[in-house]
Formats: structure tokens, sequence, C-alpha cells
């Protein structure tokens, strides 16, 4: 069993995967479609294996991730040289196995995620998760009450669970996390291994969501964002609009950017915003809780592109305007935007 992939093209380009016979030629058209090498199971000539056995434990810097069987359509297991590839091949067998997934699954790992970890795990892994803002719940071996758990030793992973083990100082490290929270284990092993975080997780190619553009204390970093990450909203970059809107400070608390479209006649502004990706159930719980005179709607990008982002009623969009600024963060910074004692200053944070 082999398909050749066009080396040059795809998410996937080069990059040799050995696959399982199980898997249908609908997935090995996929991955070669994406660019993938795939070559027969058991080669030794791969960059990455597809199994349905539980291969040895990683090493060096290689992962062995286990997605969630109901995701996959069966249990199989991912290893690959790091957690980059894995999740390439991951979006290209999510995308080909199109099985259901709940409507409120969370695409990234929350702020105040708590992350249990087993007696056995050593200190440092301490260290690593209290550095990334986590809450470490000491000598934890089971999911109750945390996000994910942490345990030394090879990914036994009960059907209702999914798990990526990575290789730390010389330790196999496994990531435990409940069905359908990949993206929550693909987070916590990014931290662990000292990685980035990854920007598409492959989940979103599998599950479907939504978007959501903001442009003020929703923005990363802003004392609002925890609404948007606690509901497992997952970042995925800056986008800047048409320039048709105008930007004026509502007197809330803390304060907030009004966004209005402006008549076809009169001059407007482009106005820098952030991307959210989250479950549909986590925009109508978001939206729902949504304070009046903020609202949803479709606006315009400078690409030419209609998404749904904040806006305002224009009734109340009455405060001064910070246009010109470009941005509610810049306007912050020039001093344009006062706050009250009870306000956060929203941070800039794009990174």
């Amino acid at each position: 069993m082999t398909a050749d992939g066009d080396a040059g093209l795809g998410v996937l380009a080069g990059i040799r995967v050995a696959v399982a016979e199980s898997f249908d030629d609908a997935t090995i058209a996929e991955l070669g479609s994406a660019g993938a090498v795939v070559t027969a199971p058991g080669s030794s000539d791969r960059d990455v294996a597809v199994t349905t056995d539980l291969p040895p434990e990683p090493r060096g810097d290689g992962v062995l991730v286990v997605p969630t069987a109901a995701a996959m359509g069966c249990r199989c297991y991912v290893t690959a040289p790091d957690l980059d590839t894995a999740n390439r091949v991951l979006t290209v067998l999510a995308s080909a196995a199109a099985q259901r997934w709940p409507a409120d699954v969370r695409f990234a790992a929350p702020d105040s995620a708590v992350i249990g970890v087993a007696e056995t795990v050593p200190g440092a892994v301490h260290t690593t998760l209290s550095g990334a803002g986590w809450a470490v719940d000491a000598d934890h071996g089971d999911l109750q009450g945390v996000d994910a758990v942490i345990t030394d030793g090879p990914p036994t992973v009960p059907a209702d669970m999914c798990a990526i083990g990575v290789a730390v100082d010389g330790c196999n490290l496994t990531v435990l996390s409940r069905a359908f929270d990949d993206a929550v284990a693909l987070d916590v092993a990014a931290v662990l291994t000292g990685r980035d975080a990854v920007d598409a997780v492959w989940c979103l190619s599998g599950a479907g969501h939504v978007e959501l553009v903001v442009f003020g204390a929703h923005l990363r970093g802003g004392p609002l964002t925890h609404q948007l990450t606690g509901r497992g909203s997952r970042w995925a970059g800056e986008i800047t609009t048409a320039p048709r809107y105008r930007m004026t400070v509502l007197p809330t608390s803390p304060a907030k950017p009004a966004i209005t479209r402006v008549p076809d006649d009169a001059p407007g502004a482009a106005l820098y915003g952030h991307r959210w990706l989250m479950s549909a159930a986590a925009l109508g719980e978001f939206l729902s809780a949504l304070p009046a005179p903020m609202q949803l709607g479709k606006v315009e990008f400078a690409d030419g592109t209609w998404r749904t982002g904040f806006g305002c009623d224009a009734a109340a969009a009455t405060g001064p305007d910070i246009s010109a600024y470009g941005s509610w963060p810049a306007a912050v910074e020039a001093g344009a935007v006062s706050f009250s004692r009870r306000s956060a200053r929203p941070v800039h944070d794009p990174d």
C-alpha cells in the first residue's frame, strides 16, 4: 500500500507516512493529496507512523499522539518527530474520518487550566506548568476536577480519553485528557516540550467551529479574554477591517470600544482586531451573556471577506472618537481612553 504525494504541495509535502492496513483507500488518498508519501506499515523509511497497535514510547524529541477514538473512527496511534508534524498528519486524518464531535468541544486549554500531576512525575514539571500560568494539582493521578493529568510511563489510554506521550529531560511523560479534549492535551504537551503552541490545532479540521473577531477588551491578553478562553476558544491571529468603520469609547467598566460602520459617503478607518475560533455552543453561550449595547454582526475586512465580529448599537456610540489610532491598544497607549479604578488596562500581546 503506497501513495506518492506531490512533494511540492500540501501540508504534508514530502513527509513519509507509514499507515496501518486497516485504514481505507480514501484516507490514503487524502494523505497523498496533502503531499505525503504513504508507505507500507512497518516501513523503516518513514517520518511518521500511524498504527492501530501501541508503539514504543517516544525517544529524544519524538511524540506519540493517541487521539480520541471516536474522533477518528478507531483507536489509532501517531508517532512523529515533533508535535507540529503529528498535528499536520492528524489534521488530514480527522478530515478524512468525518466523525461527529460534541457541540461544545474545546479548541484550546483555558488560561485558568488546572493540571493534575502524578506523584512520580519529576518536580521540574510543576515549575514548567506554573510558568504557563496554570494551577498544578500535585499527586493527582486521574482527571477528576482537572483539565488534564500528567503521568510517567507509557500512554495506556482508556476509550473515553485521549493522550500525548512526550520525552522531557530523558523522562517519558504522558498527558491524558478527556475524550475530544485533544486540543487541551496538545497545548499541555507543547508547554512541557518548550515549543510554541500549535496555531491550527488538528481538531479544527474535524469539529465544526465558528470565528469571532474582537477589537477591545477581548483582544488576546485583555481584561475580558477569559470570557473566550474559558469557553475553549483558540486565538487565530490578527486581522484588519476594511476602511469603513469608526471606533468610539463606551463608558463601561472595563472601558470598551464601540465599533460602527460609517455611511457610504463618510470617511472611515481600518481597525485592528484579533480572530478567535470556538465551538458554536461556546459562541451561543457568549452571545447570551453579552450586555447591551454590544452586538455581534457581519464586519467587512481588508481582504474582502465578511466575518462575525463585535459591533455596537449606533445610538450608544456617542463617546470620544478614537478611530484615528487604528486600534484599541494604540488608543490606550496614547492615553485616549479613560479607565476607572476598577478597570484593567488591556495588554497588546499578539505573539
